[in-house]
């Protein structure tokens, strides 16, 4: 059975397996919709048989996941982790053929990666690694270990994927370039 894929409702059965004591007001504030939008997704998903409410007091309610809720969690979830690595292979792609137009033999000892410590830091190492045999010595994540490494290196070009990081290269009249604004041109 194919589940069409909302986000909302994604998040909702999510919240709810997690906190089973949930408000639509936790619910509206953790999703980032309005207590009416929650409301009519409660609704929806109490008729499609995904998530039970329990009436514990006059103006107090428990939510619940049914048997068919908790599966069409699962299914969402594993629909989810495929869609995640398929877009993370194409960027994968995607960046490794954009390093390969600018890491030759001749350029790569004068090429430095600078960027914050956040998960696309991560790719772009596990790929230096894996395709090119770079070391961390190459990648950066604060301003002072990259100037260091700019006194020690000539004529260097330096790859970015933070728009903080391209703001202070392009004020320090420093060559670079954002993987980012490549990615999407390709």
């Amino acid at each position: 059975m194919a589940v069409e894929f909302n986000i909302k409702e994604f998040s909702i059965l999510n919240y709810i397996d997690r906190n089973s004591d949930a408000t639509q007001r936790e619910l509206s504030e953790h999703i980032g919709v309005s207590l009416g939008t929650i409301n009519i997704l409660l609704k929806r998903m109490v008729k499609k048989g995904l998530v039970k409410i329990e009436r514990l007091q006059p103006n107090s309610v428990k939510y619940f996941l049914t048997p068919a809720g908790i599966a069409d969690k699962i299914e969402r979830t594993y629909g989810y982790i495929v869609r995640t690595y398929r877009e993370l292979g194409w960027f994968r792609s995607r960046i490794i053929t954009i390093l390969s137009s600018v890491i030759t033999e001749e350029t790569k000892d004068h090429i430095l990666f600078f960027g914050k410590q956040d998960d696309f830091y991560s790719l772009i190492t596990e790929i230096l690694h894996d395709e090119y045999q770079l070391t961390n010595n190459q990648i950066f994540s604060t301003k002072e270990s990259l100037e260091k490494a700019l006194n020690k290196v000539s004529n260097p070009t330096v790859i970015t994927w933070d728009g903080k990081a391209e703001k202070l290269l392009v004020s320090s009249d420093i060559k670079n370039i954002n993987i980012l604004n490549k990615i999407m041109v390709l």
